[in-house]
């Protein structure tokens, strides 16, 4: 295993590092975990999409917990996960104990250039306001031709969670506090990368059902970096404001809605490097 206990940076200087992220490392995966076959199906889809070879040097930026890097592992493939928060890290080493897996900024990698074939970016786009030195990174380590892909998933948009989230979002403002803008992020990163690519395609990975509820949206915010960045008061006040309007709305923290999610990824491959 190659999970390290410091901060790792390109010119091979390493200092510690802490992470909003590692507060709310511990409980990650019992209020974002994946169904059983999700990861196996979206790294398949990875694979199917660059025509079926599973021989590439994978970089997975933003590993955390693994919850998608995890059937990489498991399927013995080349793969790299990166992360900027060592509590993320741990808990992946301790679900994974074979994993491969580095502390370091996604802006600033420790490898040199063309090191690998594909990178990954799950989950990790959306809010970033420095995407483009990321996605700099990304393209700088990758050989040949390579790839980038990205990954989302896909709630409906007039659940639970996109609901309660749009309000979370009105109260934030009323209160004068501004939050990351997760779908500009992404939209701004996927033109960026749509015009230094050879080929791009959007494919569906996976499909699944399963119950939300204001009160796990609730629990499951509480342990969100952004938020859980906002001052105590702030977070509760919030909070108790989306209780009330979701006590209005649904009628109980607690009753469940049966909804359907799906996973996509945006493939891209380069341009081959020009000699």
């Amino acid at each position: 295993m190659s999970c390290v206990s410091a901060f790792w940076s390109r010119d091979g200087t390493a200092k510690t590092v802490n992470s909003i992220f590692d507060q709310g490392a511990a409980s990650f995966e019992s209020h974002r975990s994946l169904p059983n076959g999700v990861p196996e199906a979206i790294r398949a889809a990875v694979w199917r999409s660059l025509g079926g070879s599973t021989r590439h040097r994978v970089l997975d930026l933003g590993a955390g917990t693994g919850r998608i890097g995890k059937a990489f592992v498991q399927a013995d493939d080349f793969y790299v996960g990166v992360d900027f928060s060592l509590g993320m890290l741990r808990e992946f080493a301790a679900q994974s104990p074979g994993a491969c897996l580095v502390l370091a900024d996604g802006q600033d990698l420790p490898f040199p250039d063309g090191t690998f074939d594909l990178v990954l970016l799950m989950h990790i786009l959306s809010g970033a306001a420095s995407w483009p030195k990321l996605l700099c990174e990304a393209l700088r380590v990758i050989r040949g031709p390579g790839a980038v892909v990205l990954g989302n998933t896909v709630a409906p948009t007039l659940g639970v969670d996109a609901q309660l989230k749009r309000q979370l979002s009105t109260i934030l403002k009323s209160m004068g506090v501004a939050m990351p803008e997760p779908k500009k992020s992404k939209g701004d990163a996927l033109e960026w990368l749509k015009a230094r690519c050879s080929v791009y395609k959007e494919i569906g990975a996976a499909r699944w059902t399963a119950e939300r509820s204001a009160e796990q949206f609730i629990a499951r915010h509480r342990t969100g970096a952004h938020f859980a960045a906002l001052s105590a008061e702030v977070q509760e006040e919030a909070l108790r404001r989306l209780s009330t309007w979701a006590k209005g709305n649904f009628g109980a923290l607690s009753k469940r809605f049966e909804e359907d999610f799906s996973f996509i990824l945006d493939v891209f491959k380069m341009q081959p490097p020009r000699h």
